[in-house]
């Protein structure tokens, strides 16, 4: 047999540095993995940043709620304030409307006793009326033409007020200055108990009366521009282009041009009778 050759070879393992620097370290522990160091650090600063942000999102919440605190107080302060002035403002109204209500009360108690009066005068007048009854007065008035002496002018008064008829004829002008030549005016009826009184007084004559159609204004007025509301007559539903003035018969109250001429009758209150 042939001797036969044996062959040894001896294998060794290539160790890291990491690996050598640990078996070489006299206390025989391990250095931690730098991936190792990197997997734990990870987790606290997430945690970090999250809290940080619950950090800022609760001072955002607390100054938003220290506004809107600071707002609600401002906006209460200025509420009680119009309270305030509100409940002075009525108090103020309170005190005026108590003022008021004396003075309307006081008014009226004036009112009352002018109202009285007034009666007792009306009732004075009436009882003057049925006294006096009517009857004619003389007074003199104007002078008469080439003679100087003074021409009697014959009224007729029945209770409180003297009635004028003229003789002589004029337009409705004419007449409303005669009459006022005898510190008297127009006539001027009140009711339809004095136009019954003075129809049988005008016989078969035309008189102006003071009642004339106002062509600015569109309306019937008398001569001291009162309105004629106490006689139903159908003129003052009539409507004329142009001036017509009233006259009056012993039948009834009719209109025409104020240039017409026709007799007039003035008229004025007793107690202003022979005062010049």
């Amino acid at each position: 047999m042939s001797d036969q050759e044996v062959t040894y070879s001896t294998l060794r393992f290539l160790q890291s540095p990491s690996e050598s620097q640990n078996r070489l370290r006299p206390d025989g522990t391990q250095r931690p993995d730098k991936t190792e160091q990197k997997e734990s650090s990870v987790p606290w600063h997430g945690i970090a940043v999250t809290l940080g942000i619950l950090c800022l999102l609760l001072l955002m919440t607390i100054t938003v709620l220290g506004i809107k605190i600071f707002q609600y107080i401002q906006e209460k302060h200025q509420q009680e304030e119009s309270l305030r002035n509100l409940s002075q403002k009525y108090d103020v109204m309170q005190n005026d409307n108590y003022l008021k209500k004396q003075l309307l009360t006081k008014k009226t108690s004036e009112c009352d006793r002018l109202n009285e009066t007034f009666q007792q005068m009306k009732g004075s007048d009436l009882v003057f009326t049925e006294k006096k009854g009517c009857y004619h007065e003389n007074e003199s008035s104007e002078s008469l033409p080439n003679t100087g002496k003074l021409k009697e002018l014959s009224w007729w008064c029945c209770g409180v007020k003297c009635y004028y008829f003229t003789a002589e004829a004029n337009n409705w002008m004419g007449c409303n200055q005669t009459c006022q030549s005898h510190n008297s005016s127009l006539l001027k009826i009140n009711d339809a108990k004095e136009l019954s009184l003075l129809q049988p007084k005008t016989s078969q004559n035309s008189y102006w009366i003071g009642l004339s159609f106002r062509k600015m204004e569109n309306r019937w007025k008398w001569i001291d521009n009162g309105i004629p509301s106490r006689l139903n007559l159908t003129i003052m539903h009539h409507r004329f282009g142009k001036s017509e003035c009233a006259f009056l018969t012993s039948t009834r109250i009719e209109t025409i041009d104020c240039y017409r001429t026709y007799n007039c009758i003035c008229e004025k209150r007793i107690d202003c009778f022979n005062k010049h």
